[in-house]
C-alpha cells in the first residue's frame, strides 16, 4: 500500500520544458517562441539537447513587463478608472 514519493510528497518544479512553460504562462508553444526572440523570455538553459527554462528566470522576466497601465500606474496622468469612465 505505499504510493510512490512523488504521490505522498509532490516535488515543486523548478525547470520546465517548452510546453509545459507555454501552459504555464497561458500562450501557445509559437507565442512563447516568439516572446524569447524578442527578449520578453529568458532563453532556455541546456543539458544536451535538452531545453530547460528555469521557472525563477521566468517569473522575474515576466516582472519587468509593463503593466496594462504602461507607465501611467506610476502616478502620473491621473487615475484609470476615472479616465475610462469620462
Amino acid at each position: 500500500m505505499n504510493a510512490p514519493v512523488a504521490l505522498r510528497r509532490p516535488v515543486p518544479r523548478i525547470g520546465l520544458n517548452r510546453a509545459e512553460l507555454a501552459l504555464a504562462i497561458g500562450f501557445s508553444e509559437n507565442t512563447v517562441d516568439t516572446m524569447i526572440a524578442e527578449g520578453f523570455l529568458p532563453r532556455p538553459r541546456m543539458w544536451r539537447k535538452r531545453k530547460v527554462w528555469l521557472l525563477a528566470e521566468v517569473e522575474a522576466s515576466m516582472s519587468e513587463w509593463p503593466t496594462d497601465l504602461g507607465e501611467a500606474d506610476e502616478g502620473e496622468g491621473g487615475n484609470y478608472f476615472d479616465e475610462a469612465a469620462a
